[in-house]
């Protein structure tokens, strides 16, 4: 593939810069045509004034154009990369702060429970209005989406659009970095880990470690040493711990994220140790209030700030690799090089067992040519498995009722939740979101 068009949605954003930082980390895309597409055009100059300057002072030859017309961005994409946030702070401070009024229990709310239901209601419209543009325009290109809640995205997507589409969260490398210290390991880039299950709950079946020897059954011992519990207690993974007892396999991430998908929390969240944990590591929810913390606000305008001052001159650009890898899948599909990735979100093809063919799971792949391919096939115990369809079927439910415009679906995916209260809860938790939101006009009635 020659001089791929790389077009990235939503772009007026400092993860903007993490996608540049990974152009200089792979250093063979320098010939591709880079389109930055946001509907803000406030922040989409700033980021174009800041490419500009890196262009300037790097001296580099990149082809890189702006642009907030969709259509204009998507012709002819060979690859389309999605980073949006529908409705800003003002629909992150309802998504947070009415399910937490109606007495339900979260942590991150960007993924499960109520407040996981309300940003799929959000973010899901914009996003299959782009896929049907992407069907029309560039219906070979891949989909690599990084917006939460990761699932039902990728769900819409492939149903909305039939788009070859692969989601990437690096959930994974938090698997990595307690077992590296667990185990006590200086570089947790060579550890190598095998888990399957859905985006921000995976399992993890095996670790391995110089020349492919197998860590896991150390890991697993070392948990419950003494001279562990700090760690434990920093990554955190007393949860994760717990898990591993009942169920027999290690979740992979923190309990940040895991503790969500489980009815437990409403438990844990008051417990003496765990639930101050979780309060600290949540980043979003003042608990005593039961709001969205102003310090998500105002580092948000932080970050707006430190952009302009550097689109104006008056800061050093520093630009990072991410930690993502959608330019390494770039990379290697227009120089059709084999590249194995630990985690991204595809279509299931058998690799992971017990659960339905077509849904999106989270699992190892390699890029092959054109394609992602997953390498390994899993059987989970049967209780995660059953766990991992419940949130499955729920989250076909939230897509379906948005495509179909059924608001009872909506309905009935937020009333399966396990953080969900009642089913009277979930009703009044919808309709108070569509009443402040004004979205109405996504149903029939």
């Amino acid at each position: 593939m020659n001089n791929p068009r790389i077009v990235i949605i939503g772009a007026g954003s400092h993860f903007t810069l993490g996608l540049l930082g990974d152009f200089f980390r792979v250093n063979d895309l320098w010939d591709s045509e880079l389109i930055l597409m946001d509907i803000d055009k406030e922040r989409l100059n700033i980021i174009k004034k800041i490419l500009d300057r890196i262009v300037k002072d790097r001296r580099i030859d990149l082809q890189a154009t702006v642009t907030s017309n969709l259509d204009e961005a998507l012709e002819n994409a060979d690859f389309v990369i999605l980073t949006i946030r529908s409705g800003g702070l003002e629909a992150l401070k309802e998504i947070i702060e009415i399910p937490l009024r109606l007495g339900t229990v979260e942590v991150v709310g960007d993924t499960v429970g109520p407040s996981g239901i309300l940003k799929g209601l959000v973010e899901i419209p914009a996003v299959v209005e782009i896929a049907q543009k992407i069907r029309d325009l560039s219906p070979k290109a891949l989909v690599i989406n990084f917006t939460n809640p990761m699932t039902p995205i990728c769900e819409a997507l492939k149903k909305s659009a039939q788009l070859e589409t692969v989601g990437l969260c690096h959930g994974v490398h938090q698997m990595r970095i307690l077992a590296s210290k667990i185990l006590k390991i200086s570089n947790s880039e060579k550890i190598e880990v095998e888990a399957a299950g859905i985006n921000h709950f995976t399992w993890t079946t095996d670790l391995k470690y110089n020349d492919n020897k197998s860590i896991y059954s150390d890991f697993l011992k070392n948990l419950f040493l003494e001279e562990n519990e700090e760690t434990i207690a920093e990554h955190p993974y007393f949860i994760g711990r717990d898990l591993y007892s009942v169920f027999g396999v290690p979740p992979t991430l923190s309990d940040r994220h895991t503790s969500e998908f489980f009815h437990y929390l409403y438990d844990w969240i008051n417990d003496p140790k765990y639930g101050s944990i979780l309060k600290k590591i949540s980043g979003y929810i003042d608990y005593e209030k039961k709001t969205l913390r102003r310090e998500v606000i105002v580092k948000e305008k932080e970050r707006m700030e430190r952009l302009l001052r550097m689109a104006e001159g008056q800061e050093e650009i520093k630009i990072f690799p991410s930690k993502e890898y959608a330019m390494d899948i770039i990379s290697a599909m227009k120089n059709r090089k084999k590249m194995n990735l630990l985690a991204a979100n595809v279509p299931n093809d058998g690799s992971l067992q017990g659960v339905p063919l077509g849904c999106f799971v989270e699992v190892p792949v390699q890029v092959n040519g054109h394609s992602l391919i997953p390498v390994k096939k899993f059987q989970l115990p049967k209780p995660i498995t059953s766990l991992l369809n419940l949130h499955l079927e729920k989250f076909q439910l939230l897509v379906d009722g948005i495509l179909e415009k059924e608001k009872d679906l909506v309905a009935q995916a937020m009333a399966l939740d396990p953080l969900t209260p009642s089913p009277r809860k979930a009703r009044q938790i919808l309709n108070q979101f569509i009443e402040k939101l004004s979205l109405q006009n996504l149903f029939n009635t």
